[in-house]
């Protein structure tokens, strides 16, 4: 994955403050962007990961015990 962190744009969202406060605090960020961009980071990296570990399953190198 191609991360540009020094791309950023300005969006306009509508959040439940309550469901912001979870990951902002989960992730200990100091601002409410910072843990959108964290979680939306954190998010892309499991699916890449999850995606990864099915094709070595679907490969036969993967087993489970």
């Amino acid at each position: 994955m191609v991360m540009h962190p020094h791309r950023v744009v300005k969006k306009t969202l509508r959040l439940d403050p309550d469901k912001l406060a979870q990951p902002q605090k989960l992730l200990q960020t100091t601002s409410e962007s910072e843990a959108v961009r964290q979680a939306i980071d954190e998010t892309l990296a499991y699916r890449e990961a999850l995606q990864a570990a099915r094709r070595i399953q679907r490969r036969g190198t993967f087993t489970r015990h």
